[in-house]
């Protein structure tokens, strides 16, 4: 008998589009942490603009933007820290702990708000909201990376950079909504209830992130160089869609169309949570460090577009918006997956709560720098600025691996 012939070749079944979603679906407990993830992230898009109804209808407006000012600072100067502990004690009693005081700072700052307290009182209180603040929204990307793997999660980082980009545009609406039609205490009551609901949730299911990792003396996490390119690219993106939102307004009012405003910046969301849905369908085509500058470049040109757009109407900005923003969510997905993936063994709640942190700071800085810019050369050419800003992010930005 002659020998056997090789064995037939069988090709793989074609990927289909949606199976990144197929894939998280069939994850245990997807619904829970969906849920848990999705009311982590509309009670953030609510503070903001729940502090300032509040402490603006008793102190001035600008009591009140420094009330929400110093809510961030606190929020992002302790953010490190809050991670830091979950890495390294159990996440239950840190959650909680934070939850009680988060709660009793929030009934401090109602109480003197409400009895026209000393101003340094409700910012000190303001502060103290957002120091206080349970992880939950942060440690989300931990869980994920717990519940998921390969291009589920991915799928999982995308999902959860929709759902952010969705609570920015529902979370002020239902404040402004809660404050007008009922009072100004309501979005603040119902952030607290959102809060303690979702710490709740996580605890007091089954066990859904790893085993803290508790050693002797550790190197600080910035001692790593691919952390430290990579939070420096986090900034500098953040800051390029701050200067947008701060931008396409300023824009809006030098060329006489202010009603525009609000639909500018609206359709750039959309066109980021549709981009980060369209990640999260083809999470198998690329690998996290080869995304990354990719998507800084296709980020960079659709800013170009929006810049070049500027010089011909306001029409044709709304046009491009879309495009512009469709980088967006799919770059906030990116970078915490690639966060997870260099952040070193137990660090990874804390490496994403400095990219958190980071978020504030390029947050802050670009509508510092770009606000003034524009006022003094112009929107338009504070628009052609921003390319620039992500290019460096590119050049800056871990190399793959």
């Amino acid at each position: 008998m002659g020998r056997p012939g090789p064995a037939p070749t069988v090709d793989a079944p074609p990927r289909r589009f949606l199976a990144g979603y197929r894939t998280l679906l069939d994850v245990p407990g997807f619904w829970r942490l969906a849920t848990i993830g999705l009311a982590s992230k509309l009670a953030p898009g609510m503070l903001g603009l729940s502090l300032l109804l509040l402490v603006g209808g008793t102190f001035s407006y600008a009591t009140a933007g420094l009330a929400v000012s110093c809510s961030a600072l606190g929020q992002g100067l302790s953010a490190p820290l809050r991670g830091r502990l979950i890495d390294r004690f159990a996440a239950g009693p840190v959650l909680l702990g934070c939850l009680v005081a988060h709660l009793t700072a929030t009934a401090v700052l109602l109480v003197t708000v409400s009895r026209a307290g000393p101003p340094v009182a409700v910012l000190a209180a303001a502060a103290a909201v957002g120091a206080t603040n349970p992880p939950v929204g942060v440690m989300m990307r931990t869980v994920w990376r717990h519940a998921t793997d390969g291009e589920a999660l991915t799928t999982a980082m995308a999902l959860d950079a929709s759902m952010m980009g969705a609570a920015l545009i529902t979370g002020p609406a239902l404040a402004g909504w809660l404050s007008l039609s009922l009072s100004p205490v309501a979005p603040v009551l119902v952030l607290a209830v959102l809060t303690a609901g979702t710490v709740v949730l996580l605890i007091g299911g089954p066990p859904v992130s790893p085993r803290p990792v508790r050693s002797g003396r550790r190197a600080g996490l910035l001692a790593a160089a691919p952390v430290r390119r990579l939070l420096v690219t986090n900034g500098l993106f953040v800051m390029a869609v701050t200067a947008l939102d701060v931008v396409l307004p300023s824009y809006a009012r030098e060329f006489q169309v202010a009603s525009l405003t609000g639909v500018y910046l609206g359709v750039l969301s959309i066109g980021s949570v549709l981009g980060s849905f369209a990640l999260g369908a083809a999470a198998h085509r690329l690998r996290a460090d080869r995304r990354l500058r990719l998507h800084l470049g296709v980020f960079a040109a659709g800013s170009a577009a929006l810049a070049l757009s500027a010089r011909w109407s306001p029409l044709a900005v709304l046009l491009v918006c879309p495009a512009a923003g469709l980088m967006i969510g799919s770059l906030f997905a990116t970078l915490r997956t690639l966060g997870g993936d260099l952040a070193p063994h137990g660090r990874v709640t804390e490496t994403m709560s400095w990219l958190s942190t980071l978020d504030m700071a390029g947050g802050a800085a670009g509508a510092a720098v770009f606000a003034q810019l524009a006022d003094a050369q112009g929107s338009r050419a504070a628009l052609a600025l921003i390319p620039v800003l992500l290019l460096a992010a590119a050049a800056v930005s871990p190399p793959a691996r």
